[in-house]
């Protein structure tokens, strides 16, 4: 027994060595506020050897005590290949991470990860651990290491076969990260399981679903299987929407509602460009295939849906109608309806709705005023103004008015509320408003004709009256004083625009120029009436 207290007592130092010096660099490593993850500095390559290096210190430092003790410094100059071959294997050890954190220091520097995934790191730096220390009994210490080799492979055959579904796991999980298909972060579509990888450990791949499910999916089953990776090589993917519209609607104006849609939603990249297309003609109407791209292919039941809402409200303010297929008993409940209907005038009812709008909005209320500010409008003046004006319905997100472009018409909102923001020549937003129900906006467009001044978007849902070149001239032809009260809503908008309003003037021809005052304005708008 007393022949081999001396290894016994050998091997516990170098285990106690060991242990002492994994608690101190775990300790110093949270103090130090991280761990040896992505280094970015030279400096930080301490971070990787500081283990090895702290246990060759403490390994110097117990050398160094024992030297002073005559039994323990006898012992260490007989054994001093033992204290070779440790000092050894952990200086190799030092070197190995060195070489490790180097190469994390490197792709850092150029803005990159390394390729190398954490699972295939781990296995590779346990073969160079094992490879190290059968170096250091053969060379160093001289032993014969085929015996433990041969051990060692039956050990590994038996294991294997004890553990082949695991490992079957493991080498899939090593070659899922070799080849990069699926890595933290992508998100997938398996057999119809589809969510975000939120890592992938030597065993098994855990998914997140859009429901906020954890799926824990083994490593071979995903190796196996089609994986739809929506994210690589590049995030931009297709989709694809069918719909349908009656025969009595112009294709060309059906797939300039369809596309003009698409790109009312902000996730829809306007290049590549939305595109439609006729698909077949059917029994109760045409069919069409809306395609559009996005980079949120995972988010597509959210962003078709949008669109879908987007399509409605451009068919429904553009009078083309989605056809459905009748059934009797459907038929027969429509014509009963339509029968009750013509008993009815719906024509009454939406010119009322319109005269009321228009008497409680801003146009009304504050700008077509007299001197005194009172209202010049009556529920009379405006019975021959409402059929002229269109009620139009907008949904949240959609652009009402785009900066710059053209425009001979104006809105009065009557429910709802829009959000404003005018753009500089970068593009570069530089004043930003919000609008509640009543407002008026882009009267100076239909009065003269100008371009857009500012961006204007349907903040909610949005109910509105539009008021065209007719409806204009309707308004004008009430009496005089309503003209001239535009001619002073002109003036004043002229006065705190003046920089535009030269632009605009200097872009008219001669026989259309006007001068930019309530006199000159006077003048152009009852040259609309004829006068």
């Amino acid at each position: 027994m007393n022949s081999y207290l001396p290894t016994v007592i050998e091997v516990v130092a170098m285990v106690l060595l060991w242990l002492v010096a994994l608690g101190l660099s775990r300790v110093l490593r949270q103090v130090g506020g991280g761990s040896p993850g992505t280094p970015t500095g030279i400096g930080s390559l301490l971070k990787f050897a500081f283990m090895p290096v702290l246990v060759l210190g403490l390994t110097w430092a117990l050398v160094l005590l024992l030297g002073y003790l005559p039994g323990p410094d006898a012992w260490l100059t007989t054994n001093a290949k033992h204290l070779s071959a440790w000092n050894m294997f952990w200086g190799g050890m030092t070197i190995l991470l060195l070489i490790e954190g180097g190469g994390h220091v490197l792709f850092a520097r150029r803005g990159r990860e390394l390729p190398i995934p954490d699972l295939l790191m781990g296995v590779l730096r346990g073969v160079a651990v094992v490879g190290l220390a059968f170096a250091v009994l053969r060379f160093e210490l001289g032993l014969d290491i085929a015996p433990l080799l041969a051990s060692t492979a039956l050990l590994t055959a038996v294991i294997g076969f004890a553990l082949q579904g695991v490992l079957g796991n493991l080498l899939a999980g090593m070659s899922l990260h070799a080849t990069r298909s699926v890595m933290p972060g992508d998100w997938i579509d398996m057999d119809g399981l589809a969510g975000k990888v939120m890592e992938t450990n030597w065993r098994e791949t855990r998914i997140r679903t859009m429901a906020g499910h954890v799926m824990i999916v083994p490593n071979a089953r995903l190796s196996e299987s089609v994986v739809h990776n929506m994210v690589r090589p590049n995030p931009v993917r297709r989709h694809t929407i069918d719909v349908g519209a009656s025969y009595s609607d112009a294709p060309d104006d059906v797939i300039a509602a369809l596309v003009a849609a698409a790109l009312d939603v902000d996730t829809v990249l306007p290049n590549p460009q939305p595109d439609a297309f006729v698909t077949a003609f059917q029994d109760y109407g045409i069919n069409y295939q809306l395609r559009f791209w996005s980079r949120d292919y995972h988010r597509r039941i959210a962003i078709e849906g949008d669109v879908n809402r987007m399509v409605w409200y451009r068919f429904k303010r553009a009078g083309i109608e989605i056809p459905f297929p009748m059934s009797d008993q459907l038929l027969n409940d429509y014509l009963m309806l339509v029968n009750n209907r013509m008993k009815l005038d719906p024509k009454d009812e939406e010119v009322a709705f319109i005269i009321t709008a228009l008497l409680e909005s801003d146009l009304a209320q504050t700008l077509v005023v007299d001197e005194n500010g009172e209202s010049i409008l009556s529920r009379d003046d405006l019975q021959a103004v409402a059929p002229l004006v269109r009620k139009v319905r907008f949904t949240a997100g959609e652009t009402l008015y785009s900066q710059g472009e053209e425009g001979s018409t104006c809105h009065i909102l009557v429910s709802g509320s829009l959000s404003g923001k005018v753009l500089d020549k970068k593009g570069q937003s530089v004043a930003e408003f919000d609008l509640a129900a009543g407002c008026l906006v882009g009267e100076m467009s239909l009065m003269l004709g100008m371009a857009r001044s500012a961006e204007i978007k349907v903040a909610t849902s949005a109910v509105m009256l539009e008021l065209g070149p007719e409806a204009f001239r309707a308004l004008l032809g009430v009496n005089d004083q309503i003209a001239a009260a535009f001619a002073r809503l002109a003036s004043q908008r002229a006065l705190a625009n003046e920089a535009a309003m030269a632009e605009w003037a200097a872009s008219q021809s001669a026989a259309e120029r006007v001068e930019l005052n309530e006199k000159g304005f006077m003048r152009r708008f009852m040259g609309l009436l004829g006068r």
